[in-house]
């Protein structure tokens, strides 16, 4: 609802990407991120790489919101068999330890028409290696006294996870639920509530 999504699809050797955090933190961002997401994966069917889909995302974007509403994104696509891969920067995770942000020269958010170039990337990753793609709603997560989750807590908690020998499904959960915890779970206001029936 509040304007973060993420997609991943695999296909044949390549698994496509993406993670997308469309303006604001209410209600009205979820809108914007819903067709950014289908924009997305109209465009992977398509055949379209990580240019041509962002840019038919920003297209739709307009069309639709005119410059009022926009998200940004990472779009990638790893090649499975060698580790080939094409917002807020990936982090790449090796033999246990964060050895680089992945930082690149950003475009304009989709959907504000700037006309900023759109590049494609490539990165090599290795066997084991970890790429952790995320949005603000986990770094700038709050507790009472106002201080954000982090960053850096982020990296430390999949770290910590990863020595213990857990799988990404099972860190997943672990991180939401540490998430919570530390915003002192006023995120569970946000969240559906299970209903019971007889």
């Amino acid at each position: 609802m509040g304007g973060d999504a993420f997609e991943y699809a695999v296909d044949g050797d390549t698994a496509h990407l993406a993670v997308f955090d469309a303006m604001g933190h209410d209600t009205s961002a979820g809108p914007t991120a819903a067709l950014a997401l289908a924009g997305c994966r109209s465009s992977r069917r398509h055949g379209a790489g990580p240019v041509a889909t962002s840019e038919a995302i920003e297209a739709a974007l307009l069309e639709q919101f005119g410059r009022s509403r926009y998200a940004t994104a990472i779009l990638a696509e790893l090649a499975l068999p060698t580790g080939a891969r094409g917002h807020h920067p990936p982090v790449l995770i090796r033999s246990g330890r964060w050895v680089a942000t992945l930082e690149r020269p950003p475009a304009h958010p989709m959907g504000t028409a700037m006309g900023l170039p759109v590049e494609l990337y490539e990165e090599q990753l290795e066997p084991g290696d970890w790429v952790l793609l995320y949005t603000d709603g986990v770094t700038e997560a709050r507790n009472p006294r106002g201080e954000s989750f982090g960053l850096d807590r982020f990296v430390d908690f999949v770290i910590r996870h990863m020595a213990d020998g857990l799988p990404a499904p099972e860190t997943l959960p672990r991180l939401i639920r540490a998430i919570r915890e530390y915003h002192h779970d006023r995120l569970r206001d946000a969240l559906p509530r299970p209903t019971a029936t007889r």
